[in-house]
């Protein structure tokens, strides 16, 4: 195994509110953080779009995950504060207006378990802007941070504290421009897979032949492509088939943890798959690596995709992901 590379430029948390509940967000950043915030700011340190950056900054020091893990690790409490981005359903329920009460409700299958759903309410009035409306109407993508205030088998209400969205920067020009760092790196940036053509079709035969390929000679081609001279043996405790600190991406060299699903898992990949909560998952992140990828030998469902994202999201430790599926893997060993 190389030695582990060096973290890039830290990366931050910035926050655009499409609706902020003033009070709720100055409890959940205390009275340090709010003084420590109005002595830095220079206008108005009450604003949405001012508690928002305060937010931001803070969230991960305050201990608030994702919404998806917690349901998959069967961690979910009455009184937690968590956070979720994925597509949610967005109405306006003018029927139960009264004075300075005037409700949006929003409803969502979670992405990563169609078996669940999430639901709350919060109030127009506390809009961020006036534009701020048409980003919550219809179907929309957002970043909730709520509280929990129901949960069954099949159900989680959130009382949102801030609804917006929520992207990653790595300096403050990034930021200045609105420029977010994807958590997502897809093959084609990997400078090692420079040769392949991921755009050329996958033939029925390339299929077939990796169906037949084991997944230890997988795991090695892959090494070999990245120059990682030190590949481990497969045992039972491992949080990981292969770490690497050979790969780059787009010229940056980044250290890499991969999980490896051969042709044993038959059939798409689901988050089942990956043990009954996903667990293998949840242990490829405990890797102290900038990269964590996912590789399987047949297609691998968006449930499983947005259960990596929900992760590699997690404001406390943000990293990035990487999903190498059937197709794409026989691109690489075709060369």
């Amino acid at each position: 195994m190389s030695a582990e590379s060096p973290q890039s430029a830290a990366t931050r948390v910035a926050l655009e509110p499409f609706f902020l509940h003033r009070e709720q967000v100055m409890g959940i950043l205390g009275s340090q953080r709010i003084f420590d915030h109005r002595q830095r700011s220079t206008d108005d340190w009450s604003t949405p779009h001012s508690l928002a950056t305060a937010l931001g900054e803070a969230l991960p020091q305050l201990g608030i995950g994702e919404l998806q893990n917690a349901i998959h690790a069967d961690g979910v409490q009455l009184g937690q504060v968590v956070g979720i981005e994925q597509e949610f359903d967005f109405r306006r329920a003018k029927e139960r207006d009264c004075p300075g009460d005037m409700p949006i409700d929003f409803t969502a299958r979670l992405n990563t378990d169609a078996e669940t759903t999430i639901r709350g309410t919060f109030n127009a009035a506390r809009l961020a802007a006036d534009s701020s409306a048409g980003n919550v109407t219809g179907r929309k993508h957002a970043y909730i941070i709520g509280t929990v205030t129901a949960r069954d088998r099949t159900m989680v209400h959130l009382r949102p504290v801030f609804v917006g969205i929520r992207s990653y920067v790595e300096d403050d020009e990034s930021a200045l421009f609105g420029i977010s760092s994807p958590r997502r790196v897809y093959p084609s940036e990997v400078d090692q897979f420079r040769h392949i053509n991921f755009a050329e079709p996958c033939t029925s035969s390339d299929l077939q032949k990796l169906e037949q390929t084991p997944e230890e000679v997988v795991k090695n081609s892959i090494a070999v492509l990245l120059g990682e001279p030190y590949v481990p043996k497969d045992w039972g405790g491992e949080r990981s088939d292969l770490y690497t600190s050979t790969m780059f991406v787009r010229g940056v060299q980044v250290s890499t943890a991969w999980l490896f699903k051969g042709p044993g898992s038959r059939g798409p990949m689901t988050v089942r798959t990956l043990g009954s909560r996903g667990d293998q998952i949840v242990r490829l992140f405990s890797e102290p690596a900038d990269v964590l990828v996912l590789q399987h030998y047949r297609e691998i469902t968006t449930a499983v995709i947005s259960m990596m994202e929900a992760h590699a999201h997690d404001s406390r430790r943000p990293r990035r992901f990487m999903i190498l599926d059937g197709a794409d893997t026989a691109r690489i060993l075709r060369g």
